[in-house]
């Protein structure tokens, strides 16, 4: 590449369909080589930056100038055109990934960055999500002009992290063949919000009280026995047809697919029965789920009302993380864990449910007041 004859592109605005191939195409035709390309859409926000080397074309900047200014007539994007001065990568250069992870909450992200700042630790490249709760932050940092040991600097982001509430992870070594992590997302509360469960409880006279007497995170096991003795003899075409009317939040779905292109692997368990946790599997695109099996008699197709005795051991934390570790090759180190414990609603994966359809089947009389107690457990224990 020469330097002399190298561009930098940098669009943004609306994002539609096509946007890359109508602003590359006029840049081949005159004959401009694109080096570099970062493309990326956030909130439908559309945003790039090109490296054109011009060395082979009879372009000059003024013209270039005209081609981007055509570009953004046609596309409605504003575009800023500069002279690119690429600096070689030194030979010296160490980096090393920083990750952090945990509840979302305002001045994360300005307070780690700054702390890694203050020691001379350069941010190279950074990628942020933060939904339903839930915030991620990769940071690609070189620390070759660090004034600590590296020791030390992972010591101090790690207590820093730690008084923010979140979690810090770094890789050290071969940091651009990023290690395969998995985010478990551990639910033992409800996907049922209070204010759905307040609703279904006016329509059907079901007592709050009742509910809590039948249900405890205190004592698991009782519990999801209580749910699934409400339960009997629901058909389990019922309990299937309310399961595919759940749908994820928009948020759920933007978290868990940035997840998933930033290389993690995904999660669930659940104290919700498996009839719910694996149609929802297929729904989120999570690659494992763990949930408690309930017991269907064959013949009616209904639901028999007993688990069985080891219902909930493939569901428990530690064999959910046994399980993913052997089968997914890698050290418990490697699977963060996400509860929501201590948190008002479910972290990272919200689900919203069909009202009408589940007080429909209550008015017709498919779905008895026990049963809908049961459903009210089916889906992770309800919160006192």
């Amino acid at each position: 590449m020469t330097r002399e004859r190298l561009y930098i592109i940098h669009g943004m605005g609306r994002d539609a369909v096509g946007l890359v191939g109508r602003i590359a195409t006029p840049v081949a035709e005159a004959g401009g080589n694109i080096v570099d390309l970062r493309q990326d859409v956030l909130h439908g926000l559309f945003t790039l930056y090109m490296v054109v080397d011009l060395s082979a074309s009879r372009l000059r900047i003024e013209a270039l100038q005209s081609m981007v200014n055509d570009l953004a007539e046609d596309t409605g994007l504003k575009f800023s055109v500069d002279k690119y001065v690429p600096m070689a990568r030194s030979p010296e250069k160490k980096n090393i990934l920083v990750i952090i992870l945990g509840p979302d909450r305002p001045g994360i992200i300005a307070s780690v960055c700054q702390t890694l700042g203050k020691y001379r630790a350069n941010i190279e490249f950074s990628q942020t999500i933060a939904r339903e709760g839930i915030f991620l932050m990769e940071l690609l940092t070189d620390v070759s002009h660090c004034n600590l040991p590296l020791e030390n600097l992972t010591s101090v982001i790690r207590e820093h992290a730690s008084a923010l509430g979140v979690e810090a992870v770094f890789q050290t070594a071969d940091v651009f063949n990023k290690k395969k992590r998995i985010i478990l997302f551990d639910f033992a509360t409800s996907f049922i919000g209070q204010a759905f469960r307040s609703e279904v409880l006016a329509q059907t006279g079901l007592r709050a009280e009742d509910l809590a007497a039948a249900y405890s995170l205190s004592d698991v096991p009782r519990s999801l026995a209580e749910a699934a003795a409400n339960l009997e003899g629901l058909p389990v075409e019922v309990m299937s047809s309310i399961v595919e009317r759940i749908t994820p939040t928009p948020g759920t779905m933007e978290l868990l697919q940035t997840l998933k292109i930033m290389g993690y692997r995904i999660a669930l368990a659940s104290n919700g029965f498996s009839l719910f946790t694996d149609a929802i599997r297929d729904r989120l695109g999570v690659e494992h789920t763990f949930g408690v099996r309930l017991a269907v008699d064959d013949d009616s197709g209904a639901i028999g009302g007993a688990l069985p005795a080891d219902a909930y051991l493939d569901r428990q934390l530690d064999a959910a993380m046994a399980r993913l570790t052997r089968e997914e090759s890698l050290s418990k180190d490697d699977i963060k864990v996400i509860t929501d414990r201590d948190a008002p609603e479910p972290p990272g994966i919200r689900l919203q449910f069909d009202l009408e359809q589940l007080l429909d089947f209550y008015n017709k009389r498919i779905v008895s007041k026990e049963n809908m107690a049961g459903l009210l457990g089916s889906f992770g224990i309800p919160k006192a």
